[in-house]
């Protein structure tokens, strides 16, 4: 699903970095971190080093096949 709301990006965050259920990206590449700049929302993608601007985050949930 695509979202804007923060509280439910840091939500899917936490349970990707901890419990592995949750993959948060957008175009560009994985999110580890996000925050709002100047009323606009802006990501830290993986393996990049600075924050980027970012219209919407897709959340995937995992299936339970790919917990096991």
């Amino acid at each position: 699903m695509q979202s804007t709301n923060l509280s439910q990006i840091k939500v899917a965050l936490r349970d990707q970095a901890f419990i592995g259920s949750a993959r948060v990206s957008c175009p560009i590449g994985n999110i580890v971190a996000i925050r709002r700049r100047k009323g606009q929302l802006v990501a830290l993608i993986r393996g990049w080093g600075r924050w980027y601007p970012v219209d919407s985050v897709r959340i995937e949930y995992a299936g339970r096949a790919l917990l096991s």
